[in-house]
């Protein structure tokens, strides 16, 4: 992995270390009594967002092409649409913590695609030689993102079911209803999620004649998009437990976790079209 590391851009380097420090910064302030500590934080968090954003588009200059065709850049990109949901997110709701959690995953997924780092560049094969690539792919992974985010969102109502107090916000809030804070940003994240799905079914259709091609992967983004409606429909029903559904987002954002990871386990791997080239 330190190898991994020394072979990266300066760019990938830059932009790993200020994530770190922004996790540090969240450390701090996500317990530490007054605004000028979230502030620092989420400045911090800001800046490695933009640095993540200029190695996306100098990756995307280098390459000649979208920079979403290897695992490994999938990965970055990842990591950019989880940092923007995550702002946002904070911005809105005014809650260290979550920054806190983003920080600490995108860490992981740094430390991760150091193990899947691009020797080369590979060129796009020409079933993705279309301007639908670019919609599908960024719609997804803005999906992914802000589900993801949901997600910690519903594992911190089953910590925090009565909410949240005042000094782990930026503002003046007494408390943040956790329930809420999911719904909000799961209804933004299901959006991207048919986006992707329906632009997908689009390009199938113009590509191969086939709007379905039962593709493992393609049913397992339907499997996700259906865990998500569901949610979204128990969401109204009154009588509805929030421990349970929050319990129904959590099962959402590990189906998203395999559907992204897991197709090279299955058996059916060699035959998807939809599984990462490694550079």
């Amino acid at each position: 992995m330190f190898e991994s590391f020394y072979y990266t851009s300066m760019l990938f380097k830059v932009t790993f270390v200020l994530y770190l420090v922004a996790l540090l910064a969240y450390f701090v302030g996500t317990f530490a009594k007054g605004k000028i500590f979230g502030t620092i934080a989420i400045s911090l968090f800001g800046i490695a967002f933009l640095s993540c954003t200029v190695l996306i588009v100098d990756r995307w200059i280098e390459a000649g092409r979208p920079p979403f065709k290897t695992f490994f850049e999938s990965l970055i990109f990842a990591v950019w649409t989880i940092s923007l949901v995550s702002i946002i997110a904070e911005q809105k709701f005014k809650v260290r913590l979550v920054g806190l959690l983003s920080a600490l995953s995108i860490a992981g997924i740094f430390l991760y695609a150091l193990t899947k780092r691009d020797v080369e560049i590979i060129a796009l094969p020409p079933a993705l030689q279309t301007w639908m690539f670019i919609p599908h792919v960024i719609s997804y992974f803005l999906a992914y993102g802000a589900l993801f985010v949901a997600g910690i969102g519903a594992v911190l109502f089953l910590v925090f079911p009565k909410g949240m107090a005042s000094h782990h916000t930026l503002g003046e809030q007494s408390r943040i209803d956790f329930s809420v804070f999911t719904y909000q940003i799961a209804k933004l994240g299901f959006l991207f999620l048919t986006a992707g799905l329906l632009l997908g079914a689009w390009w199938g259709q113009s590509a191969w004649s086939n709007y379905w091609g039962w593709d493992p992967k393609e049913n397992w983004a339907l499997i996700t998009w259906l865990i998500f409606a569901a949610y979204l429909h128990f969401r109204n029903i009154k009588s509805m437990d929030q421990k349970k559904l929050s319990w129904v987002v959590i099962i959402g954002v590990a189906a998203i976790i395999f559907t992204y990871l897991g197709m090279d386990y299955l058996p059916t791997a060699n035959d998807s079209m939809h599984v990462y080239s490694n550079g």
